[in-house]
């Protein structure tokens, strides 16, 4: 019982040792400064800081690698420690062709099971097929989960665009890393394995170690405001993960070579509906183009009197104080009339209009913390 429990400690430790722990981290943090110096070159301001990008992810991966853990687990998914060092080169240099975008456990996984059985002399590395897909199938519903929980969202990070035709347009756009760690068994003599478990049979005895993996997600929109979009985006990775796990029981009744084209349907897969998704908004007419009247909103400064006033970005200021703003200047001289008390008229995404109220402090006499569109000028600013 003490080897079982001192074996367990190491699995675990060794979550902390482990190299993509770190690569993750930095990735989470690279993430947060592409955001942060995008966000200020183009308002020269930024909503959150880089901190927020590790501290507001953890709880969701850590509550991921418990359901994954599980998963893992109960299937029997083995993974060697060369295949877990293979892994990590190919999750790197996926973090450095494509960043956030090109780190999803589908692509990660799928091609280090693919790189591992054909690469010449690559046998060592070599892993059951069938677990594995079953882990890639889990990656991709997860995946699904945690975008489908983005969209309870409001506020994401602006973007200010040029188009084709030279005028100014605006988007948005949500750049989201998670380290997920995850339980896997790797051969050892910790567990001896019967009859009941795991699912997949095993040959040898197990050990049970805490690997971390990345879940990487990258989405803009112009068409349309992103929180909508999130809503079928996860849906779609979600069933593709299904689809993954029909695959899988339908390889019980193939040949055994037939794992490969479910690894690249996964791949494949992923990859197709980000075509999609990117495609498809883009047909879309602009949806954060300047009015005839009012003031589009952009985006809302964290703990503002915007977000007390429950502003949304793709909203239109129409007036303050009960005057009409067509333009920031506008703007700034009817916050003057009451300096103490904002009161402003917003028309919703519904075209529907409603008045929003709340008390400035001597700091934000001047300002109600919203991101505005422009057409005519080179930046965005705040008013």
């Amino acid at each position: 019982m003490d080897n079982w429990f001192a074996d367990l400690w190491m699995g675990i430790g060794s979550f902390f040792i482990h190299p993509l722990t770190y690569i993750g981290i930095l990735a989470m943090l690279w993430v947060g400064y592409r955001r942060v110096n995008r966000e200020r070159t183009m308002f020269h301001t930024a909503l959150g800081n880089i901190r927020d990008e590790i501290f507001h992810r953890l709880l969701p991966g850590v509550l991921a690698g418990l359901i994954l853990s599980v998963v893992a687990v109960a299937v029997g998914v083995v993974l060697n420690l060369a295949f877990s060092l293979l892994l990590t080169v190919v999750y790197l240099l996926l973090i450095i062709i494509g960043g956030a975008r090109f780190a999803s456990p589908a692509y990660a996984l799928g091609l280090a099971l693919i790189l591992s059985h054909l690469w010449p002399g690559g046998g060592e590395m070599a892993v059951d097929p069938l677990p594995v897909l079953l882990l890639i199938a889990a990656f991709l519903m997860v995946e699904g989960l945690l975008v489908r929980l983005q969209a309870k969202r409001q506020s994401f990070s602006p973007l200010r665009l040029l188009s084709k035709r030279g005028k100014w347009i605006g988007g948005q756009r949500l750049d989201r890393m998670w380290l997920v760690p995850v339980c896997v068994l790797v051969p050892g003599d910790t567990f001896a394995t019967g009859g009941w478990w795991p699912f997949m049979p095993i040959s040898d005895d197990v050990s049970i170690l805490l690997l971390p993996f990345l879940v990487g997600f990258q989405q803009s929109v112009v068409g349309q405001r992103l929180v909508r979009k999130l809503q079928g985006v996860g849906t779609r990775v979600f069933g593709l993960g299904v689809l993954v796990v029909a695959f899988v029981v339908a390889l019980f009744f193939l040949p055994e070579w037939m794992w490969l084209p479910a690894v690249l349907m996964a791949i494949l897969g992923r990859c197709l509906l980000q075509i999609y998704e990117y495609s498809s908004d883009r047909k879309k007419p602009f949806y954060f183009i300047p009015r005839d009247e009012g003031l589009v909103i952009l985006g809302i400064l964290p703990g503002s009197p915007a977000e007390k006033m429950n502003l949304m970005p793709g909203e239109t200021i129409m007036k303050v104080h009960g005057e009409p703003v067509n333009t920031e200047w506008d703007f700034y001289q009817r916050l003057q009339l009451n300096p103490a008390y904002g009161r402003v008229e917003v028309m919703d995404h519904n075209g529907e209009r409603r008045v929003e109220k709340a008390a400035l402090y001597d700091d934000q006499h001047h300002e109600l913390g919203v991101l505005f569109l422009h057409q005519n000028e080179t930046h965005g600013r705040t008013g």
